[in-house]
């Protein structure tokens, strides 16, 4: 009988799921033949409409900003990116590397309205420093960028469609071949697959120097860099050791963005290393199947629930209702408060609702405040009818299980440290 636990292997799959998503986003977005619009490295794909139900690419989408979104690689190319100058709009640029770490940050917080000039450089790479720009050296090869900027409402797209159109990239080839990714990312479940993809990552970028005897450590179980067969090479008592640990493994995982989260007023604060994870690794993981991409909170701070008051679990079989303190949050960008389904394995979308309606915040109109300023929003499956005064706070909820993200992006320190007046939640039903 196999034992019900593996530490030596969910210790493995811990530290090399966030790859495996990346390269899932990775491959997505570039590679795949399912993927009419895959573009090639260093090519933006910006996205020109909010996230909705039918946005499944990344898990815990935001509804808030629109996306610009490319993947480079630095083994063979240098890369220079230059951006507009941008007024009077929250706006980022993130640089994440293949274990999901945002190693620099480009936007208002940093560089106000800009314009500005950056150039990327992978690892390995040895050459003069342009007088004209600011050089980032990206710890892997495989970098994502990740744009986000701040849309109001369909009125207010055609201002952001020119933003992202005037982001240019200048590509300059090395003396090195481009490889490209050629294992198709199926699912994390299957340790065949699994192996496959998290060996070519490793073999295309560097393990950082202190944690290679522990990637040593695991080469009886197949995690060896660039042996994309290492599956077929192991005997069948390890092969059965994976089959039986897969699962178990990905069970740590579904807290998300709670993962290892304080708790105030029902609310899971992040850990402060939520986007530079150093070695927590349980955390990084975590966020990488429920919250893939996030910021640090410094940028944003992501709030999360999935409990009632009580302790319940939040169901769309009841009702409930959050009081927004007056004035809303203390911050110096914008908030929201986002709803999402949250499916057998931990991911996080959004759901169909009937007005169309996955994120309620500071800039969405038609919202009633109560005469003392405070802010009641009304979660629940069943529509609330038009003569009801709770139909214009209305959040739809789902069928069943749910999970409420609370974004407050560039939060006050009051906010970040937790003391600052947050939402209640009861359920009403």
């Amino acid at each position: 009988m196999m034992p019900s636990s593996d530490p030596a292997l969910e210790q493995a799959f811990e530290y090399l799921f966030p790859l495996y998503e990346m390269a899932r986003t990775r491959y997505n977005l570039i590679e795949s033949p399912r993927n009419p619009g895959r573009l090639p490295p260093g090519r933006f794909q910006h996205r020109r409409l909010l996230a909705d139900h039918r946005s499944r690419a990344v898990t815990t989408p935001n509804n808030d900003t629109l996306y610009s979104s490319t993947w480079l690689d630095l083994s063979c190319t240098t890369v220079m990116l230059s951006v507009p100058e941008i007024e009077d709009r929250y706006w980022s640029v993130a640089m994440i590397d293949v274990f999901t770490n945002n190693f620099a940050m480009l936007g208002c917080r940093l560089d106000e309205e800009g314009p500005l000039r950056v150039l990327l450089v992978g690892p390995a790479w040895q050459g003069n420093e342009p007088a004209d720009a600011r050089v980032i050296r990206a710890p892997s090869n495989d970098v994502w960028l990740l744009g986000r900027w701040l849309i109001d409402d369909a009125n207010d797209a055609p201002a952001v469609h020119e933003l992202q159109n005037a982001m240019r990239i200048e590509i300059r080839a090395l003396d090195r071949e481009p490889h490209p990714q050629r294992i198709a990312v199926g699912l994390s479940s299957d340790p065949a697959n699994f192996l496959a993809v998290v060996n070519e990552m490793l073999g295309r970028n560097p393990v950082p120097a202190a944690e290679a005897p522990m990637l040593a450590q695991w080469s009886s179980l197949g995690v060896r860099p660039g042996a994309t067969d290492a599956w077929e090479t192991l005997s069948p008592d390890i092969q059965a050791r994976w089959i039986a640990g897969i699962e178990a493994a990905h069970q740590p995982l579904q807290a998300g963005l709670s993962s290892g989260a304080r708790r105030i007023g029902g609310w899971a604060f992040p850990p402060a290393a939520l986007g530079n994870y150093g070695t927590d690794y349980r955390l990084r993981a975590a966020v990488a199947l429920g919250g893939l991409a996030a910021l640090e909170p410094v940028e944003c701070l992501y709030l999360s629930r999935d409990e009632a008051a009580d302790g319940q679990p939040l169901d769309g079989s009841h009702s409930y209702r959050m009081r927004v303190p007056a004035g809303g949050l203390p911050n110096d960008g914008f908030w929201s408060l986002s709803m999402y389904e949250v499916l057998a394995d931990g991911r996080c979308f959004f759901v169909e609702n009937p007005i169309g309606r996955y994120a309620v915040g500071d800039r969405s109109r038609g919202l009633v405040r109560n005469d003392d300023g405070t802010m009641d929003l009304w979660i629940a499956r069943e529509r609330p009818a038009a003569a009801d005064p709770r139909a214009a706070n209305w959040l739809p909820a789902p069928t069943g299980r749910f999970r409420l993200t609370l974004r407050a992006y560039l939060a006050r320190p009051a906010l970040l440290d937790g003391t600052a007046a947050l939402p209640t939640l009861e359920q009403v039903d």
